[in-house]
């Protein structure tokens, strides 16, 4: 049964990988034939009002437990920023983002667990009463061929 608390698939990663083996991954993984490429064009962002922060996941379980594939931290000048994960194997993804008003580097919400900071999902997947949605509602197939678009509009 759910509860009332607000959770937000996006906090920090159980075990960060260090930014060379970060670059490392993405080279290796992008010299595969497979290798696909999401691009997302995130708005209704709020110009130089703190950092977005976007997260990639690459399965249903995966976001259920909030293990990140790929993260991307973008200090916005405009309301609308583009994002590009690439290197990626054929599958389904899910990217959830956030923007950091308050500049804490965490996902602000009330003591009762609700949103105080504007957040968003792909496919401009909604939120339901009590959580996320679910990652079928979010996920876009990368097939490798063509790169997969997607939009996430920020709540206001």
């Amino acid at each position: 049964m759910k509860t009332a608390s607000w959770t937000f698939p996006f906090r920090r990663a159980r075990r960060p990988m260090a930014p060379a083996a970060m670059v490392l991954a993405s080279f290796f993984a992008a010299a595969g034939a497979d290798a696909g490429e999401l691009r997302a064009t995130v708005r209704n962002v709020k110009p130089q009002q703190g950092k977005l922060w976007v997260a990639l996941y690459e399965s249903a379980g995966a976001y259920a437990a909030d293990c990140r594939f790929a993260g991307q931290i973008v200090d916005p000048s405009g309301p609308e920023v583009a994002v590009m994960f690439t290197g990626l194997a054929p599958g389904r993804y899910g990217l959830a983002a956030f923007q950091d008003l308050n500049g804490d580097s965490t996902f602000g919400k009330t003591m009762l667990g609700l949103p105080t900071e504007p957040y968003g999902f792909s496919r401009d997947a909604k939120a339901g009463l009590f959580g996320p949605p679910a990652f079928d509602a979010l996920a876009v197939t990368v097939d490798g061929a063509a790169v997969a678009a997607t939009t996430i509009t920020l709540t206001d």
